[in-house]
């Protein structure tokens, strides 16, 4: 389990990012072997990422919900996304056209992406008695310098 850190902690850092979230919707339970390789494609991808830094993953989080699992993933910037995506030689390429074959337009599996582009310094991020998460996890944290909660400035990334 990951450890607390008391107190409340801002994310320090200077540089454009890009937030991806990308998910998946059960449509129909009983197609199997249609949703599951959507399912497990998600943590291959994953760990190939975490295992090379310099293909432009920060961190990611998983969560799940019902039908939907969706993953929350930190990247330097899009072009990194978007160099992994299209790569010959990485899992996102053979997983597409997988589904491209099999599933694509039959309604059995949803799929989504959504990407945001974040401008240094452009974010408001607040921890309280929180273990490393999120964008903090992805990048580094601070202590937060406002104690007065209508204090905005104090916190402002520079």
């Amino acid at each position: 389990m990951a450890k607390v850190r008391p107190g409340r902690v801002v994310v320090d850092y200077e540089d454009d990012l890009v937030v991806f979230t990308v998910g998946m919707r059960i449509n129909k339970f009983w197609k199997f072997g249609k949703w599951w390789p959507v399912f497990t494609s998600m943590p291959r991808m994953l760990r190939e990422l975490q295992a090379d830094p310099d293909l432009g993953l920060l961190d990611s989080r998983t969560m799940i919900g019902g039908r939907v699992i969706m993953v929350v993933q930190y990247w330097r910037s899009e072009e990194h996304l978007e160099r992994y995506a299209h790569s010959q030689v990485h899992a996102h390429r053979g997983f597409w056209k997988w589904f491209n074959r099999n599933v694509k337009s039959n309604g059995e599996v949803g799929l989504w992406h959504e990407l945001y582009k974040v401008r240094a310094g452009e974010y408001d991020t607040s921890y309280i008695n929180m273990p490393p998460y999120g964008l903090a996890r992805a990048t580094k944290e601070r202590d937060a310098t406002r104690t007065d909660p209508d204090d905005h400035e104090a916190d402002a990334v520079h």
